[in-house]
């Protein structure tokens, strides 16, 4: 794993390095990995928000993860920016 998240970084240098001085080479790495982990957020927690969940029940695993997840509303935009994965029940 640890050589292969160098040969990511390697590149990442070789190729924006030779565009940008260091400070916006960071910089920009910061700023995008800002973006990357608010969208991460955005489809992983959407349709995973809690919802009631009766333990009690002894429902089997199917049940519960339907209880536990819902899907958000189809619009292009949605659609679009989460990968389809707004479907999370299908999904």
């Amino acid at each position: 794993d640890l050589a292969w998240m160098m040969t990511f970084y390697i590149r990442f240098f070789y190729i924006y390095g030779s565009l940008l001085e260091i400070k916006s080479l960071l910089a920009y790495y910061l700023i995008f990995r800002m973006m990357e982990s608010s969208w991460f957020v955005w489809i992983s927690q959407m349709n995973h928000i809690p919802m009631d969940i009766y333990y009690d029940n002894n429902l089997d695993w199917v049940s519960t993860q339907l209880q536990a997840t819902c899907n958000v509303e189809q619009s292009l935009f949605n659609d679009w920016f989460t990968g389809h994965l707004n479907f999370q029940i299908e999904h």
